[in-house]
């Protein structure tokens, strides 16, 4: 499948690094000449120095072939006109990076079907609401819910003293007929359990079940019963203004949340556009800042400047200060390596979780919803069955499924089913697959329709 990226920075680079791994010819057309050298450097993908809005450049990249337009430009407006220059070619699905909130709140002009766009992302929109949900249960490692939330998979790190340190899987009995689908050990070595596999302390697990499964894993967590209530914030740029919208809007808990921007006119911007958050200007990498600011007090840090490395710095003083949750934004993936070496709790990247919303329109399986973990060492994938799967009318026992692959859930009928290996897979069921990248490519073969 011919696919054309507009739009050279790290989210188009990396959403052509996926398809491109795929097997799908990718085409990337970007403006300037010093981004366009690093991205033939690094990249499988064919290169086209030029403007993406540009019919003659369009048709140079194969628009007349093209089944699926991605413009992620850093201008909004750029996006919406190369969607429509798309659509007046023929292309089957467009996508725009949208930023500007008057251009998706219902209030603009034209609808996105009058502009030929069928998909608005918005990557500070979604780390922004990943966040959020790292914040709301800090005790575990990961979170994310499916089967419009019927179904929760949560990532917690085992302790030293924890029931289940040293453990065999066969031999531990986890709360709510959960499913363990995934062990990853302190060398960030992911690997999918079997009965004989132990579970070491240092080791994340991560578990599928029920939306009840959390309130059953108090004993496994190291702070159960403590609900988080004073939030600190470091960057107040788009991702930063996004997440304090976020917890304002949350009805259930009331967030105490300080916002630290560094840029001056920028604190009174967002003094305009927040209600309930203080916003302190000054420099989230300042030790007597820190100190200042009774950090022993903070439930969870949150670092998004934009920018790594201060993102890092920033984590690990108030770490030291007394902060017992830290969570960062990670832009570039070699610092990822670093993560676990900093006792960082959690990392987000704004360009894996686009290029997971756009890598699910590319595949021949019905995917509904899809998830990149580990910097892209597994895939969560939850998609629909279709009638003539090869899966279809095996018991799982039977179905050889390759390893590295394991079907976490089954929702039928609205039932959740916590698969073993007496089940099948019935026409129409939704599952949810955890999947190393070595097998991320089998998915189709034994979910897609043949």
């Amino acid at each position: 499948m011919r696919v054309i990226v507009i739009g050279g920075g790290t989210v188009g680079v990396e959403i052509g690094h996926k398809l491109s791994e795929k097997g799908h010819d990718v085409v990337i057309i970007e403006k300037n000449p010093k981004k366009s050298e690093n991205i033939a450097k690094n990249i499988d993908a064919m290169l086209i120095e030029g403007n993406g809005v540009s019919f003659k450049i369009l048709e140079e990249a194969g628009i007349n072939e093209a089944k699926i337009v991605i413009a992620v430009t850093e201008i909004d407006e750029v996006n919406i006109i190369a969607c429509m220059l798309a659509k007046r070619c023929g292309v089957d699905k467009t996508v725009a990076r949208i930023r500007n909130d008057e251009y998706v709140d219902g209030t603009q002009l034209f609808t996105h079907d009058q502009l030929g766009i069928d998909i608005v992302i918005n990557p500070e929109r979604i780390a922004a609401m990943e966040m959020a949900k790292f914040i709301k249960t800090p005790n575990v490692k990961g979170i994310d819910y499916f089967a419009e939330g019927k179904i929760r998979m949560i990532g917690i790190e085992v302790e030293e003293k924890s029931p289940i340190a040293n453990q065999q899987v066969k031999n531990i009995t986890f709360p709510f007929d959960s499913n363990i689908v995934a062990i990853i050990r302190e060398n960030e070595d992911i690997i999918i359990p079997g009965g004989d596999d132990y579970i070491y302390p240092g080791n994340e697990i991560y578990l599928l079940g029920d939306i009840n499964v959390l309130s059953g894993l108090s004993s496994l967590t190291r702070h159960p019963d403590k609900k988080p209530d004073n939030i600190l914030i470091i960057g107040g740029g788009r991702i930063g203004l996004q997440l304090c919208k976020i917890l304002e809007q949350n009805k259930k808990e009331t967030f105490q949340v300080k916002l630290v921007e560094q840029d001056e006119e920028r604190c009174e911007e967002l003094t305009r556009e927040l209600n309930r958050t203080l916003i302190l200007h000054g420099d989230g990498t300042d030790l007597k800042f820190l100190q200042e600011e009774d950090l022993d007090e903070v439930d969870v840090m949150v670092a998004i400047t934009g920018d790594d490395k201060t993102n890092l710095l920033s984590s690990v003083l108030c770490h030291r200060l007394g902060v017992d949750k830290t969570i960062v934004e990670i832009i570039k993936s070699d610092y990822e390596l670093v993560l676990s070496t900093l006792k960082i709790d959690s990392a987000i990247s704004p360009r894996l979780l686009t290029a997971a919303q756009i890598l699910k329109l590319t595949t021949k399986s019905q995917v509904v919803s899809m998830k990149i973990l580990k910097n892209d060492r597994a895939e969560i994938l939850e998609l629909n069955v279709p009638d003539t799967a090869p899966i279809i009318g095996k018991k799982l026992k039977n179905a050889k499924l390759p390893k590295g692959l394991i079907i976490g859930a089954i929702v039928r009928n609205g039932e959740i089913i916590t698969p073993g290996g007496k089940d099948e897979i019935l026409p129409r069921d939704r599952v949810i697959v955890f999947a190393t990248k070595e097998c991320t490519q089998k998915v189709e073969k034994i979910f897609a329709a043949s």
